[in-house]
């Protein structure tokens, strides 16, 4: 029984036919085919090829993770469940694996943005080592859409210099273009400068206008009794979350990779009640919707096939 739309991918020949299943001892039973013109068997790929767990346990474990629940609570639940279980540390693994499958599909999105963005830092601590030496300062830098929460930009990163915020800052020009006439931000010396280079600005304040202003700085001091409440919402959400973190260990990549995947989750994935229990992404990107219910596995399978 022949197939069609499958290529052999050794010889790219399309006689293949149909040759058994494979069962392994997690994934149960899967297709194999065989090539007619080189007699070459294979499955084809897949973002889970070779995994010994379904993607309908990934997937959950992801977004009870990002939900609030530690590794270690997430696999004792699924002890409960299930005869074999799955280890914390297979979990972890399974974040740091698809967390950038997903970011090569959502980084790719350019977004309708409104009027005004926010952007601000959340400062974390890493631990490095188990001594109190090995303790490192670092920060979480975002730019969210005042409109749909949406988080345009964002970076754990070990400083907020200006080339660290020009990086946040210059991606999310990239994403908005023209379309904002307002950023607001806090106090920190470098923004001026960041500014001025990625989005062309005028302080709000009066002065001299440069004629290649293009929008205008807001700046918001705390001791003013000003507050971007939009973007302090955001990271009270955040810091809700990666509390039971109890801080970041290991290397800053891992780090990364962990608060990307709040992102995702956050714009993609979570329903968020400021916005009629809508995504972000629902307002920021209309004309690129999650179909299936299951967000985590279209994001993943979207990332892996673009």
């Amino acid at each position: 029984m022949e197939t069609k739309g499958i290529l052999c991918p050794k010889c790219k020949s399309k006689e293949i036919i149909k040759r058994g299943l494979i069962k392994n001892e997690s994934r149960e039973f899967t297709q194999r085919y065989g090539c007619k013109e080189c007699n070459n068997r294979f499955v084809l790929d897949n973002p889970y090829f070779r995994m010994r767990n379904k993607e309908q346990i990934i997937t959950p474990c992801m977004d009870m993770y990002y939900s609030g629940m530690s590794f270690r609570k997430i696999a004792q639940h699924l002890q409960r469940f299930f005869p074999k279980g799955v280890s914390a540390s297979t979990i972890y693994r399974w974040v740091l694996k698809f967390v950038p499958m997903m970011e090569n599909f959502t980084d790719k999105q350019k977004i309708k943005a409104s009027w005004q963005i926010q952007s601000d830092e959340v400062e974390y601590k890493r631990r490095t080592s188990h001594t109190s030496k090995g303790i490192k300062n670092e920060y979480f830098i975002d730019v969210i859409d005042m409109d749909s929460r949406f988080i345009v930009s964002s970076q754990y990163a070990s400083d907020r210099k200006t080339n660290t915020l020009n990086k946040v800052l210059g991606k999310a020009k990239r994403k908005v273009g023209e379309q904002v006439k307002i950023v607001s931000t806090d106090g920190l010396n470098a923004y001026p400068r960041v500014l001025k280079k990625t989005f062309g600005f005028r302080t709000h304040h009066g002065g001299k206008i440069a004629k290649t202003s293009k929008v205008i700085h807001q700046v918001i001091k705390s001791d003013s009794g000003g507050f971007n409440y939009k973007i302090e919402r955001f990271h009270n959400t955040l810091r809700e979350r990666t509390k039971i973190m109890r801080g970041f260990h290991g290397c800053i990549t891992s780090a990364q990779t962990l608060m990307k995947g709040f992102e995702i989750y956050y714009n993609w994935i979570r329903n968020h009640q400021g916005i009629e229990c809508l995504t972000p992404s629902q307002i920021a990107c209309p004309n690129v919707q999650i179909e299936n219910k299951n967000g985590w596995l279209e994001l993943i399978e979207r990332g892996y096939n673009g």
